[in-house]
């Protein structure tokens, strides 16, 4: 998904994301066709007020003014929907899928701007299927302005789901299906992608932070996340008739990433593993894993030029989100 896409190619690319607790910044650049972090930082915040403030102090502080920035959207502010896609022209899709989905939403549809992405044919053998995403005009009208405002050129608005999908595609890769998973304090997503394809998304309740483990609940939590994720295998494996997965990847976690990786082996038929960004990644700074997972979907934000295109049918909607 990317609204407002202003320019094919740049530089280097700000990607920004705000969390409930803090503003991160990453700065990439372009390094002989392949990204480079240049820099990354992270502020608090005391709540979304102060967001504009600690922004622009970040983007003064890394030199950022006038930099194509990629903001990567809270869960909260839109939501995923999988529908079965109208039988129109592709160039109708979105108002079709408008129609469809309204009375899912939680305002009136032209209250809201959508894009979408299709699922792989073969996902449901033979079903067209769609993503939708659905946002508030409003919404994105007030962090447009206040990205410009900190001194950013906003270039696209993106969801994690296709922010995840992106740094499989660069740093783990999936020719043959790969399951991708951040998991956070603030809730988990899974993604099981092929071939850059993105054939399952979810959002998993289970909230995992940085002492998870040393939770007195610990075990009945890795009980139900493990049933979660094998669920999730089974159906990408079963009922959308796809090759096993063999190994799900982690984002780095603050200081329990592999603890976690090898607790979460032993319960599941498969290989668990973490990303370490610190190896994969060329880099003018030092990636610990405690700024590996802050800075992941920040990261993640700014790869789009530096990977094959998506393969998505979006269409930006720069007149009606930002009207």
């Amino acid at each position: 998904m990317s609204w407002f896409r202003k320019r094919a190619k740049f530089s280097s690319y700000a990607g920004v994301v705000v969390n409930a607790d803090q503003v991160v910044v990453a700065h990439v650049g372009n390094r002989n066709g392949a990204p480079h972090l240049i820099n990354c930082r992270s502020a608090a915040i005391k709540s979304e007020k102060s967001v504009p403030r600690v922004l622009a102090r970040l983007v003064k502080d890394l030199a950022l003014e006038g930099k194509l920035c990629n903001f990567v959207l809270a869960p909260q502010d839109y939501r995923l929907l999988l529908i079965e896609a109208p039988e129109v022209e592709e160039s109708e899709l979105r108002a079709a899928a408008r129609w469809k989905v309204k009375d899912l939403l939680d305002t009136k549809p032209e209250e809201v701007a959508i894009d979408y992405f299709r699922v792989p044919q073969q996902a449901y053998r033979g079903r067209e299927m769609v993503y939708v995403i659905t946002v508030v005009k409003t919404r994105i009208r007030a962090l447009v302005s206040m990205i410009e405002e900190c001194g950013l050129v906003v270039d696209s608005i993106d969801i994690p789901e296709l922010v995840l999908r992106g740094l499989v595609a660069h740093f783990v890769g999936d020719a043959s299906g790969a399951a991708f998973m951040d998991l956070r304090g603030s809730g988990s997503t899974m993604n099981i992608t092929r071939a850059g394809d993105l054939y399952l998304s979810r959002r998993i309740n289970s909230k995992l932070d940085s002492n998870i483990m040393q939770s007195p609940d610990w075990e009945a939590i890795k009980s139900r996340l493990v049933l979660e994720i094998q669920r999730s295998i089974d159906y990408y494996e079963s009922q959308m008739g796809q090759p096993s997965i063999d190994t799900l990847v982690l984002v780095q976690r603050r200081h329990d990433g592999s603890a976690l990786a090898a607790e979460l082996s032993r319960e599941l038929t498969t290989r668990v593993r973490v990303l370490d960004l610190e190896e994969k990644l060329s880099s003018d700074v030092r990636l610990p894993p405690q700024l590996q997972q802050i800075a992941s979907m920040a990261i993640g934000a700014t790869l789009r030029d530096f990977t094959p295109a998506m393969p998505t049918n979006v269409q930006k909607e720069n007149s009606e989100a930002a009207a």
